[in-house]
């Protein structure tokens, strides 16, 4: 089965430092492309299947089904976040009911008047 295209929406213009990103969504995560200090043509609100090339002297270009763009910036990153890549490792530090039940106790607690002597009381007789 051929790979479909991938379409990159435009979800930051002129973001902080002249931020522009671009980024597509997929089963198990995102991708993201962030120029920094983007200076350049307006690009279109959707981008399929983009390839960023150059870097020399801050020039950039980028192809794409839409078209060529030549722009300026001062760094281009590639980010993929895949949250499904770490969570059998968080599994393990999952809190369970009764530790939920038990934090927010204790955060009532700290709420009180007094609450944090409350609490040092506590803390020091488990010990």
């Amino acid at each position: 089965m051929p790979n479909s295209a991938q379409l990159f929406r435009l979800v930051e213009r002129r973001g902080p430092a002249g931020r522009m990103v671009l980024r597509h969504v997929d089963g198990d995560g995102a991708r993201l492309i962030v120029c920094s200090g983007y200076e350049g043509p307006e690009l279109p609100a959707a981008v399929t299947d983009p390839e960023i090339d150059g870097g020399e002297g801050g020039r950039w270009h980028l192809r794409s089904a839409e078209g060529a763009f030549e722009f300026r910036a001062r760094a281009v990153e590639r980010i993929e976040e895949r949250p499904a890549l770490y969570e059998p490792m968080h599994r393990q530090f999952a809190l369970s009911g009764s530790d939920r039940l038990a934090l927010r106790l204790l955060l009532a607690l700290l709420r009180l008047p007094g609450g944090t002597r409350l609490l040092r009381r506590w803390q020091s007789r488990r010990n």
